[in-house]
């Protein structure tokens, strides 16, 4: 497993706070609790359509693809032991709904980030 990649999981495990990732699929809804850490985003990042309660969120790739009901029965076609294709149906989408500190919240942006060719990190940013 990558170095950073381990980092970001034992901070999670210590100090992530719990966010519910949901997918609608064939109807129903699909739901996934992963630790994440939750910032406000800052004054530099708050310009055009960004409001305040625009929130910054990082989760972990291994977190979430633990859980075996996310994504809802879709699967990648390969399976790997890293996360290396930005495709992978796994990743969240900007049509999910993410929970965060209680309301519903609609993500607008999702961004994996890669460390030589293996996902160490997903950035979200979601507003509501």
């Amino acid at each position: 497993m990558n170095r950073l990649l381990s980092q970001l999981n034992r901070r999670l495990d210590k100090r992530g706070e719990p966010v519910w990732l949901q997918r609608a699929t064939s109807g129903t809804n699909v739901r996934a609790e992963v630790p994440a850490i939750v910032r406000a985003l800052t004054a530099e990042q708050l310009i055009g359509n960004i409001t305040q309660q625009s929130l910054f969120i990082i989760i972990s790739p291994t977190h979430l693809f633990d859980r075996k009901q996310w994504p809802g029965g879709v699967t990648p076609t390969v399976q790997t032991f890293g996360i290396i294709d930005p495709t992978d149906p796994r990743f969240p989408r900007t049509s999910d709904a993410i929970f965060v500190r209680g309301p519903q919240r609609t993500l607008t942006n999702v961004k994996p980030v890669f460390d030589r060719g293996e996902c160490i990190r997903i950035e979200l940013s979601c507003t509501g």
